[in-house]
């Protein structure tokens, strides 16, 4: 997947961000427990760019840095996808995308620690009000949990939610130091390894909490095969690719239009009627996301130029041939 230029990594990670916010409703309609239903996203992924990266002839051969950044990435993902889907289940998909989504605040304190990148006060601004946005569609109409059975119960969903947004931005950060010249090896090979990491850790998790793994009929198979193959596979495949050669901060930023592509489809095909402050809600997070990734500063990590690690990392991303 060749790709030149800043607007196209950032417009596949948006595309990517999108195709994510398939996430929520798969987990909120299916009646799998939470952590087989991550395994099963993960396994299904796994094998379907394990597969691509066959039938492209990819190299799988990996330096250790890069095979130990793509095992973190793995860990933290089965990580944020264990607390999320706990979440998502206590508190609803609504408000589950939106605690998920302070990623953005969590990448970029690790964006500034890891990478010493400048967050500049448009950027701040941006986020906020991109938060802000998410907030006004979220309270206008997303799907929310019939209940919960008491107070803790929320909050616990509440510090879940929380807790899967910190692991997502590791996860991020895994995947950007993993891939970074020299040690970048081709997107869908390091996310078959990701998810060959990933897929073991909820499998105990599973284990461990009595889950069973049988697919109750098609209705969740299909619901399975959309959330590991289209979600983990093509969505996250996106995202990584595009994430070595942007601003980690800025990539969080861009991923938060996943809630508002949530919001979107439970208007398309559930219950939720659009109102004039989740509309609103939705222009201002994409104005804030549009102004954030224009004028919050210059990426970074672009494609390298000169040099052998210049080279390396073009003969890793290209077709292996």
């Amino acid at each position: 997947m060749r790709m030149n230029g800043k607007t196209s990594y950032l417009a596949l990670l948006a595309v990517g961000g999108l195709i994510l916010s398939l996430s929520g409703v798969a987990v909120a309609f299916s009646s799998m427990g939470t952590s087989a239903m991550g395994f099963y996203r993960m396994l299904l992924g796994g094998l379907g760019l394990a597969g691509f990266a066959l039938w492209r002839g990819l190299r799988w051969r990996m330096t250790r840095q890069a095979l130990l950044y793509a095992c973190l990435a793995g860990a933290a993902l089965a990580l944020d996808l264990y607390w999320w889907h706990k979440s998502i289940r206590m508190v609803g998909p609504g408000l589950g995308a939106i605690l998920t989504n302070c990623q953005s605040f969590f990448l970029a304190g690790l964006a500034w620690a890891v990478f010493r990148e400048r967050i500049t006060v448009v950027y701040f601004v941006a986020l906020v009000l991109a938060a802000t946005g998410i907030l006004m569609v979220s309270g206008a109409g997303l799907p929310v949990a019939a209940g919960p059975d008491s107070a803790s119960e929320h909050w616990l969903g509440v510090a879940l939610g929380l807790a899967s947004a910190a692991a997502y931005a590791l996860c991020v950060v895994f995947i950007k130091k993993g891939q970074t010249p020299p040690h970048a090896t081709h997107p869908a090979v390091n996310m078959a390894v990701l998810c060959a990491a990933a897929a073991p850790c909820l499998l105990t998790a599973a284990w461990l909490e009595g889950e069973s793994l049988a697919i109750a009929g098609a209705a969740d198979f299909g619901t399975l095969l959309l959330y590991g193959l289209l979600v983990q596979g093509v969505a996250w495949l996106m995202v990584s690719t595009a994430v070595p050669h942007v601003k980690a901060s800025l990539a969080g930023l861009i991923l938060l239009a996943e809630p508002i592509g949530t919001y979107a489809i439970d208007v398309l095909f559930f219950t939720a009627r659009p109102t004039p402050m989740a509309l609103a809600g939705m222009a201002l997070t994409l104005a804030a996301i549009y102004a954030g990734s224009t004028y919050g500063g210059a990426p970074s990590g672009g494609a390298p130029s000169g040099g052998a690690p210049a080279r390396r990392m073009a003969k890793a991303q290209g077709s292996g041939h």
